[in-house]
This record gives structure tokens, sequence and C-alpha cells, in this order.
């Protein structure tokens, strides 16, 4: 029984041992250029290789520190790396400025939408479908306000 819970025990921390991908990651510089800075908290020796695309257009670095100047925080700029010599992890992510900071896209957490005031007096039905005549009993919009006649 000692033996069955030793090789349980034994094959249960090399299971959830981490991996070179788990170590590694990337930070943007909070300056005005677009800077990657690739972290490597593995023993391992690596090195980034560095892909970014915006505005139809694509670069590559590699190096733990990349510098793409062509960058301006008006872009989307797409970024993925790998690591070299084992080319087992890669990731890639949207990243927008916002908030006066680099921001992957899943941790927006609002974003301003501008929607128009329509002042038409004209009278829709609550599927935007305009009405000629309103009949009686029906709740419609007109000039962005409901109503019911």
């Amino acid at each position: 029984m000692k033996k069955l819970i030793t090789i349980i025990l034994l094959c249960s921390t090399y299971i959830s041992a981490q991996t070179i991908c788990d170590s590694v990651s990337y930070s943007v510089d909070g300056g005005q250029v677009f800077t990657l800075i690739g972290t490597n908290n593995s023993s391992d020796s690596v090195n980034f290789q560095w892909g970014v695309c915006y505005n139809e257009t694509c670069y590559s670095k590699d190096g733990d520190t990349a510098i793409f100047a062509d960058v301006t925080t008006f872009d989307t700029v797409g970024v993925c790396f790998d690591i070299s010599p084992q080319w087992a992890c890669s990731d890639c992510q949207y990243l927008v400025f916002t908030n006066g900071s680099w921001q992957t896209l899943n941790t927006i957490t609002h974003i301003y939408e501008i929607t128009p005031v329509i002042r038409d007096n004209k009278a829709y039905d609550l599927l935007g479908r305009e009405l000629k005549y309103i009949p009686k009993g029906t709740i419609y919009i007109k000039n962005n306000k409901l109503y019911e006649k």
C-alpha cells in the first residue's frame, strides 16, 4: 500500500510540474515608444521571437527587449511571441492603448459608445419599424422616448 501511495504522489508531482511555457511572459514598457520586454522565470536560457502586427503591417524581432518605433497609441496591435531553442511556447494577444497604458482586449472594462440622438418626430415600434399610424394600446418610441397610446 505504501508503494502505491508513493507511486501516485510521484506521478501527481510529475504531472503538475511547470513547463518552461509557464515561466515566460512579457510586458509593455509604459513609455512613448512601443517596447516589449520578455521575462523568463525559468532556469533555462531562452530567446524571445517577437511578431507585431498593426495597420496591416507586420514586423518581427528577437531578443528579450524589442522596440517597435512605428507603433502609435492609436493603433490596435497584435503581439505574438515564441521562444527558441524549444519553439514550444507561443502566445498572441491584441493590445489597445487606453487610460494611459497598453491593455489586452480581454481586460478592457468599458468602451465608450457614441449613440446618435434621433429626433425626427417619427414613431417606431419596439422592433424599430416605422409606424405610419399608432394603434391603440401600443407602446411606441418617438424622439428617443417611450410612449403608450
